[in-house]
C-alpha cells in the first residue's frame, strides 16, 4: 500500500515567528522519492522552499529572508532531503544508515514509543519515534554540528489521516522547533498521486 503513494499536492495554513504566529495560506507539493516544494503566502510576499533531489533553496522578500535567494548547504540541505523523503514512508528503511534501536523505554504525551536512530550521509544522527500502538511516526529529532555545539531540530507529526483513493496515512500537521524559532503547518486538503511538473521543485526565481 505504501508504494501506491507517489506524489501529492496539499493546501493548508502555516504559522510561525515570521508570520507573527498568524495563520497564512501554504501550498505543499511532494513527489517520490525525494522532491518537495513549499510556498508560504505571507502578507509581505511568498516564501518558497524547494528540494529537487540534490539541491535545496529558499527564496523570499528581503523583509522575510536573509537574501532573496539562498541555497541550503550542510545540515540545512541534509534536513531538506530527509524531510522530503519522509513524506513517502515506503522508503524509510533506505533513508539512513547505521540503524540502532537499543534505547530504553520512552513515552511521549504518556504514550509509549519505539525509538530508532540512524545516520544521514554526513554522519549526523537522526532519531525517529514511532507510536507503539499505531506504528506511526510521531517525532523526528535530528542534530547538526555547529561552531557553538550540537544543535537539535525537533519535528512533531500529528493528525494522521487516510488519503482518498490510497490506503496510506500521512500527518496533516507537523510542528518544527529549532533553537530560535518554531513553525507549524496544518493541512486542510490533500490530493494524492497528482501530476506535478518537475519544474515545481526546481530552483525558484527570487522575488522581484
Amino acid at each position: 500500500a505504501l508504494a501506491t503513494l507517489t506524489s501529492f499536492t496539499a493546501q493548508g495554513t502555516y504559522e510561525g515567528f515570521d508570520s507573527d504566529f498568524i495563520p497564512v495560506p501554504v501550498n505543499v507539493d511532494a513527489k517520490a522519492p525525494n522532491l518537495r516544494a513549499t510556498v508560504v503566502h505571507m502578507l509581505g510576499g511568498d516564501i518558497t522552499s524547494t528540494y529537487d533531489g540534490r539541491e535545496a533553496w529558499l527564496a523570499g522578500p528581503a523583509t522575510l529572508t536573509p537574501v532573496p535567494l539562498m541555497p541550503l548547504v550542510g545540515a540545512d540541505l541534509g534536513g531538506a532531503r530527509l524531510d522530503a523523503q519522509l513524506f513517502f514512508p515506503g522508503q524509510i528503511t533506505q533513508l539512513l544508515t547505521n540503524w540502532r534501536a537499543d534505547f530504553p523505554a520512552v513515552t511521549i504525551d504518556d504514550q509509549p514509543v519505539d525509538v530508532v536512530q540512524g545516520s544521514m550521509p554526513d554522519g549526523a544522527p537522526v532519531k525517529l519515534y514511532f507510536d507503539k500502538a499505531s506504528g506511526l511516526l510521531v517525532r523526528q529529532t535530528r542534530y547538526a554540528t555547529t561552531a557553538v555545539g550540537t544543535i537539535p531540530t525537533h519535528i512533531i507529526y500529528s493528525d494522521y489521516r487516510v488519503l482518498p483513493g490510497v490506503d496510506v496515512k500521512i500527518p496533516f500537521s507537523w510542528q518544527v522547533t529549532w533553537v530560535d524559532g518554531q513553525s507549524t503547518i496544518n493541512l486542510a486538503s490533500v490530493q494524492p498521486n497528482a501530476a506535478i511538473d518537475a519544474a515545481r521543485f526546481a530552483k525558484p526565481a527570487p522575488p522581484r
